[in-house]
């Protein structure tokens, strides 16, 4: 497939290098529903309608275009079990105070005060119910190919969202956030490096800036930030899938409020054109 690839990009017009992968295509290829990105043992895994698509070792260059507004909380009665299908979730709440009105078995009135909120309550001194934020990204890489424009998601839990900072430079996500906002910087304004935490289970993530935006990149940011598709990838809904990665059977939450626009200072110049080919191969190798 790679070579077929590489074959077909030799002589790709102008004109489609940033065109996207038209409707017919979609249709015909049968693969709908939220491209995802699950950083799971220490690899970053692209996955398309439940199916993955591409896999990546290292860290991403990625831009956060929206992300879920508040922490949210989620929780299964059932322990996870990797051959387990998957299956909505007991009890969740979009904003982290209470459950959420389509939330099958809620726990309590408030999560505050929600037992399985408790130190102990899930497996050795853990909580039952875990913290999970969600957000919408666009790859660097993606820029100037054919998948340009394309947004993922990525699930958040606690550990790639709370914690000391191992450096100046590389952070939890909320840190980062902080970070960013204490030094007058905007997160949708910078090429934001996501790497795992090798000090941790190598399932959670660091963050940290590595560059501006340029024009190109903040064009498109504008076009797709506030799409529906792309607000409605950060809200939790019943059928949504978990910080795991399982794949949810159904996507239906009701938009949120509109993010606000930022005016940028300096135009970049445009990103130069990549090969698609090595992007994609970045993705598939196995090492």
């Amino acid at each position: 497939m790679s070579n077929q690839v590489a074959v077909i990009d030799q002589n790709l017009p102008d004109f489609l290098q940033a065109a996207g992968v038209s409707a017919l295509t979609k249709q015909l290829a049968g693969k709908t529903g939220v491209a995802r990105i699950v950083p799971k043992n220490g690899i970053f895994r692209k996955v398309v309608g439940g199916e993955e698509m591409g896999k990546a070792k290292g860290p991403l260059h990625a831009i956060v275009v929206n992300a879920s507004p508040h922490v949210g909380r989620i929780f299964y009665a059932k322990a996870w079990t990797p051959d387990a299908e998957p299956t909505a979730p007991d009890c969740f709440s979009n904003d982290g105070r209470a459950p959420d009105a389509g939330a099958a078995n809620p726990q309590s009135d408030r999560c505050d005060s929600c037992p399985q909120n408790i130190k102990g309550s899930g497996q050795g001194q853990s909580k039952a119910c875990r913290y999970s934020r969600r957000l919408a990204v666009l790859l660097e890489e993606d820029f100037g190919t054919a998948l340009e424009g394309r947004v993922y998601q990525m699930n958040l839990a606690s550990k790639s969202l709370f914690g000391d900072s191992p450096s100046d430079k590389l952070h939890p996500f909320d840190n980062y956030c902080k970070f960013l906002a204490n030094n007058g910087k905007s997160i949708d304004h910078l090429i934001t490096t996501i790497s795992f935490n090798e000090d941790n289970d190598n399932q959670s993530v660091l963050f940290s800036a590595t560059d501006y935006i340029n024009r190109q990149q903040f064009d498109v940011i504008q076009k797709v930030g506030a799409t529906e598709e792309v607000k409605r990838m950060v809200v939790m809904t019943p059928y949504q899938a978990d910080v795991s990665g399982r794949t949810p059977k159904l996507e239906a939450p009701a938009p949120q409020a509109e993010p606000v626009k930022r005016e940028t200072k300096k135009p970049e110049p445009s990103v130069e054109k990549k090969d698609l080919n090595s992007v994609l191969k970045a993705w598939t190798d196995e090492e």
